[in-house]
């Protein structure tokens, strides 16, 4: 049907339509690699968060189950409310920064660094 040979014919790569693609996939890899570096700071961020309180946690009841008086049991208990506090609301400041930071920015902080150390 047709004369040409194939010898003459333009590779793949050549092509423009090729081109964009493999530009294309070239982004949305690299999309993807930065999305799933965010989502490991999350969790990252998110379990050491819940690791530090269930410790913290943990203490108190070992302090509550030894308290001898209601005076103990109450300062222990109000000393466990005044730090739960303080870590939720230092929590809720990291949290603000790292989507403060993907949303800006699209790159977690740890990137950012990187990237103005080779910068």
């Amino acid at each position: 049907m047709n004369d040409m040979h194939t010898d003459k014919l333009p590779s793949v790569e050549s092509l423009p339509a090729s081109n964009m693609a493999n530009a294309a996939l070239s982004t949305y890899a690299d999309c993807f690699e930065e999305w799933a570096a965010i989502g490991a700071a999350w969790q990252s961020e998110l379990s050491q968060f819940a690791e530090r309180r269930i410790k913290d946690n943990v203490s108190t009841y070992l302090t509550l189950l030894s308290a001898r008086d209601a005076a103990s049991v109450w300062q222990a208990h109000g000393a466990w409310g005044v730090r739960a506090l303080e870590d939720y609301s230092e929590q809720a400041n990291r949290v603000a920064r790292l989507i403060t930071s993907v949303t800006v920015c699209g790159a977690t902080p740890e990137a950012q660094q990187t990237t103005q150390l080779l910068g």
